[in-house]
């Protein structure tokens, strides 16, 4: 077991061969798996999961800073979400179920029993098929994290990533094997403190799309067929292969039969580089459920066309395109093992992909066997011709417990370089090695500043307020089609992941209402306020975060108010969200009364009372929560009559304030409205109708 990865080896299944992202099977001659409840699959999480859960020794489990039951909804949420397979897991629900058992409860758990460690033994985590039928079929799939380390979602040093994890092992519960491609999420390890492989890619989605296929998605893609055969007649028997598109970041990887035929499916059409590649390192037999005993590893890489200049395969939707390669045998002169990339200097190579984004530099760090040939340069260096360019710098060492070459140089990123996986290639005139999958290009990490961060009815104010509605303004925040929010089945309130983004002040998920490109709204959980409850006693601000995927923004702080009033208004009008006596919406055409109680909805109240959990609908009955700080309001200039202000009714952190409209208020279309909110007002444009 390496010491900078730890296995995520599913158990009890064999892979199959002979076809991209490999499948999984009950032994070598068994059918694949499969699941037939794939448009609703139900996971239920061990009650005891938590922020804060310690194992039987006392140590952490499950950081106290982190949310993990978001984390895994965002897993499920990125399986659900590939718009060419039909796949839907179901919302997640609590059960207190600890141990993996044939009970037909696809259960995930954290807990420290005795009999989830036997089945965990070293393992990062495991997916556990506890029931499958003769025909493949999984109707009993349990998830199991190992207790004996520790799980956060905020990339703690020394910690994993759960949503990471747990998008992986949905992966195995889903039918799919490890793959060869290094930062494909069904890889078969995980760096600590790293979301990357959290991020679904083309090798994951193509093995998604085969098994579970929406209707007609298939003839979007084009796919590629041929067979791997050593210079001495024998077929290349578990070979690796790939393909890939370098001006998209499309990699698809597969693995040969035992006689050397090898099918990739699903492919979007474009230009492909393929090439084979022996298991020797990093990627390995054992990392496979079940592989010959004796795979050919004695043969060198080689590409379609020839190494010296390889060729483009094109692949058309609906069409399969042949590539046949004879690879000659022998030890590989080189062979990159270990790789690693960082913005600043690289404290160890340690292996796995490493992140990239666009516009940035990086350097790099590849070791292995043959790194040290003296004739490697920087035009010996390319990933594929892709947007990732190599400069001038290259430098070479041994590291000192290994004896193993190092070879660092400088890369460049494209400001357009697409999000996917990128192949790096070092080809000298002693051979040829490849880092398949080893650049994962991920999308613009979020960006905001402290002043995009605005009451969402006002869209003004600088600062937040404790159950405030907020709206975040920046780039790369989210989806580019905008997704709203929805209940949480587990918390019975509104959900804290959406679409794959998360937002925390102060460490807290924030309930999404929206998620998009370029704005969120979300609430302001009510403990930025302090362990008394009154803000701006205990915490003065608050540091936000948001993550998308698998990048996560800078920290930004701002304030925290004790109020920040606005008032809620139709869009492209002053004209409030207010409602007349008679509950209808007021408008020019529908004005109030003078003397009539009218309903205005705002927010930035702050403080409660009785108090709400963060994210929790207001009730309709019972005790309503009234607004601590003092709430005033003037109509037309005129002072009116505050009845009731209070959050409303079956609502997340809407402010509900009954005005009485005064007797001598003006009379028009555009009559002017303010609320005064513990000293802080509303915005001066709002307007109401009055007859």
């Amino acid at each position: 077991m390496r010491p900078w990865l730890l296995s995520l080896l599913c158990v009890s299944v064999a892979c199959a061969n002979a076809q991209a992202y490999v499948r999984e099977r009950t032994d070598p001659n068994g059918p694949f798996l499969f699941r037939t409840d794939n448009n609703n699959i139900q996971f239920r999480v061990n009650d005891q999961t938590a922020a804060g859960l310690t194992n039987s020794s006392g140590g952490t489990t499950i950081t106290v800073d982190s949310a993990p039951i978001q984390a895994l909804q965002a897993a499920t949420a990125a399986w659900s979400s590939i718009g060419t397979a039909s796949i839907t897991f179901a919302p997640l629900q609590k059960t207190p179920v600890s141990n993996s058992s044939r009970d037909f409860i696809n259960l995930i758990t954290f807990a420290d029993t005795p009999a989830n460690r036997s089945i965990l033994g070293d393992a990062l985590a495991v997916t556990n098929p506890v029931g499958v039928r003769t025909t493949g079929e999984m109707v009993d799939t349990d998830i199991l994290f190992n207790p004996k380390l520790t799980y956060s979602t905020t990339f703690q040093s020394g910690t994993y990533d759960i949503q990471t994890i747990a998008t992986h092992e949905l992966g195995h519960t889903l039918g799919a094997d490890h793959s060869g491609l290094l930062g494909a999420t069904m890889f078969f390890a995980a760096r600590p403190a790293s979301g990357i492989l959290s991020m679904l890619t083309s090798d994951d989605i193509a093995f998604a799309t085969e098994v579970y296929p929406r209707a007609n998605a298939a003839a979007s893609f084009g796919s590629i067929s041929g067979k791997i055969t050593l210079d001495n007649g024998q077929p290349a028997v578990d070979a690796l292969v790939a393909a890939v598109n370098p001006s998209t970041g499309v990699a698809i990887g597969g693995v040969t039969d035992a006689g050397g035929a090898y099918t990739i499916g699903m492919i979007p059409p474009g230009q492909y580089f393929v090439y084979a590649e022996p298991m020797d390192g990093p990627v390995m037999p054992d990392q496979f459920a079940t592989i010959a005993a004796n795979p050919n590893t004695n043969f060198t890489t080689t590409f379609l066309g020839g190494n010296d200049s390889p060729q483009k395969l094109t692949v058309s939707a609906g069409q399969t395109a042949g590539a046949d390669l004879t690879v000659p045998t022998g030890t590989p002169a080189m062979n990159i093992t270990l790789g690693a990339a960082a913005t600043d200097k690289i404290a160890s190579v340690n292996g796995g992909a490493s992140a990239l984004y666009p516009g940035q530099t990086f350097n790099f760090a590849v070791a292995g066997r043959g790194l040290d040939d003296p004739s490697i340069n920087e035009n010996s260096i390319s990933f594929l011709g892709g947007p990732i360019s190599v400069q001038g710098g290259l430098s070479g060492n041994k590291t000192s417990s290994t004896n193993t070459p190092i070879l660092l140089f400088t890369v460049n990123v494209a400001p357009n370089a697409q999000p996917g996986l990128y192949t790096l290639v070092i080809h000298s005139s002693a051979g040829t090695a490849v880092y398949s999958g080893g650049a994962k290009v991920l999308p613009a990490a979020p960006a905001f500043s402290g002043n995009g961060v605005v009451n969402g009815a006002s869209f003004t104010g600088y600062g937040v307020t404790p159950g405030e509605i907020v709206s975040i303004f920046g780039t790369g925040l989210g989806p580019a089609a905008g997704i709203s929010g929805g209940i949480d089945p587990i918390t019975g309130g509104l959900a804290t992941s959406v679409g794959g983004v998360t937002v925390t002040f102060n460490g807290v998920p924030a309930p999404l209402f929206y998620v998009s490109q370029n704005q969120l709204n979300a609430q302001v959980p009510f403990e930025v306020a302090g362990p008394s409850g009154a803000a701006g006693t205990d915490i003065k601000s608050a540091d936000i975060t948001i993550r998308y995927q698998a990048s996560v923004s800078s920290l930004v702080n701002v304030p925290v108010t004790s109020a920040n009033a606005g008032i809620f208004q139709l869009p492209g009008s002053s004209q409030g969200v207010i409602l007349n006596q008679d509950n209808t919406l007021n408008s020019p055409t529908n004005p109030a009364a003078r003397g009539t109680f009218i309903q205005v909805y705002a927010t930035g109240q702050g403080a409660v009372q009785p108090p709400l959990a963060t994210g929790q609908l207001a009730p309709a009955l019972g005790p309503l929560s009234d607004a601590q700080q003092k709430v005033t309001a003037t109509i037309g200039g005129r002072t009116a009559d505050v009845r009731f202000a209070g959050m409303a009714p079956n609502f997340v952190g809407l402010l509900q304030v009954n005005v009485a409209v005064p007797s001598d208020a003006p009379q028009g279309s555009s009559v002017p409205i303010m609320l005064n909110i513990g000293g802080a007002l509303s915005q001066p444009n709002v307007t109401l109708a009055i007859q």
